[in-house]
């Protein structure tokens, strides 16, 4: 096992707007999030994309900066 495997961390409920949040778990090499109180529709998913993003890459630094490890998000 290494470091990318064997790591697990979780944010704290990290605002998004529009009433959203969301919640990142980095384990095993893998980022999921947990939308609350649920995942938006499209027209408040994309008010809510900035926000979401920002987020996402403050919890990825923190990650970074507590494993040292390079982090790289590619979105589809």
């Amino acid at each position: 096992m290494n470091a990318t495997t064997e790591l697990r961390m979780t944010s704290e409920k990290m605002p998004v707007g529009k009433g959203f949040a969301v919640v990142f778990t980095m384990a095993g090499g893998q980022l999921d999030v947990e939308w609350l109180p649920r995942m938006p529709g499209p027209r408040r998913g994309r008010q809510c994309l900035p926000s979401y993003r920002l987020a996402r890459n403050e919890f990825l630094r923190r990650v970074a900066l507590k494993t040292g490890l390079n982090v790289m998000v590619v979105e589809a």
